[in-house]
């Protein structure tokens, strides 16, 4: 009679056998085109830069799909080994453990409707006013602690764009690629409607890893490496190249 074998006992034998180890790691569903999953598959700019990082330190990853705040909340408890992308403010910042490199860097910016006169908006100009955000995203500490700022959660920046057009809203909170992206992708919809008048934060994103998940730290180490290796590479300005221009 042939027993199934335990997926403990199968990863040891894997390991005995010579094969790499695999991570299991979260990537955000709806962030084009840093991580998104438009058929169901991680694809995008980040994506690539996990995947080519852990093949450079003798790691398969595989990605699980899914959306931010779930994929965060999954990590934190252990049930998944990291997620990306996500800024360690502070009110996060504890509840994770964190490589030594970002995978890139960012502006978080301010979206008003087109013909608006106001530039160079920050954070405690907003006090007051309605700002569409994305649920659970983080936009620097300047923004996320400003009580005064009255905020209009989504689920997706479209959504938060829509109501900027019906003027249910007075700003939109974006990442400036993620928007640019968004208004590529539906011209007769979003093309030539808002203008860009602030910036609230310029953040390095990064892979937050779980503290409690079960060979966290070893993989977090083994990240480090290779990603060290490819951020120095042409390989990391290559995938900017294919995902940015």
């Amino acid at each position: 009679m042939i027993r199934k074998l335990a997926p403990a006992l199968l990863a040891a034998l894997a390991l005995q056998a010579g094969a790499a180890p695999t991570a299991v790691i979260g990537a955000e569903d709806d962030w084009a085109p840093y991580s998104s999953a438009p058929d169901g598959q991680a694809r995008g700019f980040a994506v690539d830069v996990v995947r080519a990082s852990y093949a450079l330190a003798g790691v398969e990853v595989k990605f699980k799909a899914l959306p931010y705040s779930r994929c965060m909340a999954e990590t934190r408890a252990g049930r998944l080994l990291a997620c990306f992308d996500a800024v360690p403010n502070s009110m996060i910042a504890p509840h994770y453990l964190w490589p030594r490199l970002p995978l890139f860097s960012t502006r978080m910016n301010i979206y008003a409707r087109a013909g608006a006169s106001q530039r160079g908006l920050r954070a405690t100009d907003l006090e007051g006013h309605t700002v569409g955000v994305q649920r659970d995203y983080e936009y620097g500490d300047a923004f996320d602690l400003n009580t005064r700022i009255v905020r209009k959660v989504v689920d997706k920046n479209e959504q938060g764009f829509r109501m900027l057009l019906a003027r249910r809203i007075e700003y939109m909170a974006a990442e400036e690629r993620i928007a640019n992206a968004l208004f590529r992708a539906r011209p007769a919809e979003f093309g030539g409607k808002f203008v860009m008048v602030g910036t609230v934060a310029t953040p390095e994103l990064f892979i937050a890893f779980s503290k409690d998940a079960p060979g966290s730290r070893d993989m977090l180490e083994r990240f480090n490496e290779g990603y060290a290796r490819l951020r120095n590479s042409p390989r990391y300005r290559e995938l900017e190249t294919r995902w940015f221009k």
